[in-house]
């Protein structure tokens, strides 16, 4: 893998050996999704969860993005994130946790322009994730889960809406947005 655009183009990502181990994003989910929000990513926060090698944030961080916190509960997935960022040249634009994706929503109080979520499957936490990521969002934040094309996730919980639902492969991508409140009638 090797990141896509931006003043990181074309460095190489590591991964982590082994699918049962990480499950990275496909090249062709990758385009299509910063295709889909390429102006968004300049200046935006953002949080990684379940990061794996981190070639989300790292690509969004090269697009332009701010900041990004990547979350794994994997020491070998974030040994990988730390080299990959050192090797793009991003470290100093990272934060970098070893964790539970879910325990890490509960207690920090960061907000964040986009999110993104690549939980693994069989398991059931997408729900769990869009439960949790409206509260972490900003006002025009963003949130992306991939899981399984299988999975069904509502077009609405909390303070989130069904944006669009991207199918590549076995893969769904899930964009959800803040719901814009209707206004009152009077």
């Amino acid at each position: 893998m090797r990141v896509n655009t931006g003043i990181a183009r074309g460095k190489n990502i590591e991964t982590l050996a082994g699918s049962d181990v990480v499950r990275p994003t496909s090249q062709k989910a990758k385009e299509a999704i910063f295709s889909a929000i390429q102006f968004f990513i300049p200046g935006a926060s953002m949080l990684d969860l379940y990061a794996g090698s981190g070639q989300m944030g790292i690509e969004a961080l090269s697009r332009g993005a701010t900041h990004c916190v990547f979350v794994d509960q994997s020491r070998d997935a974030i040994n990988i994130i730390k080299k990959n960022l050192k090797n793009t040249g991003l470290f100093a634009m990272a934060s970098v946790a070893q964790g539970d994706a879910i325990s890490y929503m509960e207690r920090t109080n960061h907000l964040f322009d986009f999110i993104y979520a690549d939980p693994p499957y069989h398991k059931d936490l997408a729900g769990e994730v869009l439960l949790r990521a409206g509260r972490l969002l900003n006002e025009n934040g963003l949130l992306a889960i991939e899981t399984e094309k299988e999975v069904l996730l509502p077009k609405t919980m909390s303070r989130l809406s069904l944006r669009k639902q991207y199918t590549y492969g076995n893969t769904s991508i899930w964009l959800y947005e803040i719901r814009q409140q209707e206004e009152e009638t009077e």
